[in-house]
């Protein structure tokens, strides 16, 4: 083995590894603030929406839980910096260049900052930073594993990115918008299906219920002061899923016709989709059990991967002609 391939290799194992400590850190993440605003409590539903205090360390309560995900981010911010490091001295797979490694950089010191110094729990735009900026780390992590595999990459079939890349950007924007309806506790405002009753039809619901600055009301006992405003935000949520759904099945069906090396990814996110409409259905009729929501944010992580994986199975690489990485794809 070359020094560049053992080069390579430990790039890759280090990647790998900030991985699955970011899908780890994401997925605890989300199951602390759902614990945290009462979802899954005893006396379900007069409990739900009471907000925790800010602790010295920031959010995350002092429990097992918040112990393990404080290790866990500490542990990912070390293998994050030593990453960088590598990519800015140039040891690091052809594939690779060194925007994606400072992108992820960024991001991670990003949210250690929101994680440390977020000063109240009610704002609604932590909660969004936090889930989309674990997101965001996921996602390029898993195409920095991914270009870094030297492979020969066929053409990609014309017009395939035309499904791939937009059905990346609604993917996330589905994603925000589970995130938002998490942090303004708009899950329990719509307990029925398909509807949620009357009085969500409304413009200046939306006005309200997406500004990005405003802070959630609370009552005098500390509990967040839901109205139709969450209702409009939730039934919001649902319609993106069905969006988002009709629109990612019909980019899994467009790429197996175009190519069969992309069947396995798209028969991938078809069936994670199936799951997460059965556990979505499910949460919602199960009154928001805190399990199975929690699962719910980690299907969206891994059927983010799988739509980005798509996209790098669509975008080109290595030319079967020089053997070298184009420059506007080595990122």
């Amino acid at each position: 083995m070359t020094n560049a391939n053992k080069k390579g290799g430990l790039f890759s194992s280090l990647v790998f590894l900030a991985l699955l400590l970011t899908f780890a850190a994401v997925v605890l993440s989300a199951y602390l603030r759902l614990e945290n605003i009462g979802l899954g409590c005893a006396d379900w539903p007069t409990c739900f929406g009471y907000l925790a205090q800010a602790h010295p360390t920031g959010l995350v309560p002092a429990s097992a839980a918040g112990a393990v995900h404080r290790f866990t981010a500490s542990l990912l911010g070390v293998v994050v910096l030593v990453i960088t490091l590598m990519a800015l001295r140039g040891r690091r797979p052809a594939g690779v260049g060194v925007l994606a490694p400072l992108l992820v950089f960024a991001l991670t010191v990003f949210l250690s900052v929101l994680g440390y110094s977020t000063p109240s729990p009610d704002l609604p735009a932590v909660t969004l930073g936090n889930l989309g900026g674990g997101m965001a780390m996921l996602a390029l992590l898993w195409w920095i594993g991914q270009r870094a595999v030297e492979t020969v990459e066929p053409v990609t079939p014309r017009g395939l990115r035309l499904w791939t890349v937009p059905a990346l950007v609604l993917l996330i924007v589905q994603i925000g918008l589970g995130a938002w309806t998490s942090a303004t506790l708009a899950g329990p405002s719509c307990p029925a299906l398909p509807g949620c009753g009357d009085g969500w039809q409304s413009m200046e619901n939306l006005r309200q219920g997406f500004d990005l600055t405003a802070r959630l009301a609370i009552d005098e006992s500390g509990r967040v002061i839901t109205d139709t405003v969450q209702q409009s935000l939730h039934m919001v949520h649902r319609f993106g899923a069905l969006a988002t759904f009709v629109f990612l099945v019909a980019a899994a069906v467009r790429a197996v016709n175009a190519d069969p090396r992309f069947r396995a990814t798209a028969i991938t996110i078809v069936i994670l989709l199936l799951i997460q409409v059965g556990v979505g259905t499910s949460a919602v009729l199960g009154d928001l059990p805190l399990l199975l929501v929690t699962a719910h944010n980690a299907l969206a992580a891994l059927l983010l991967l799988a739509v980005v994986n798509l996209n790098h199975l669509a975008t080109p690489g290595r030319r079967a002609d020089q053997g070298n990485v184009s420059p506007r794809t080595a990122v």
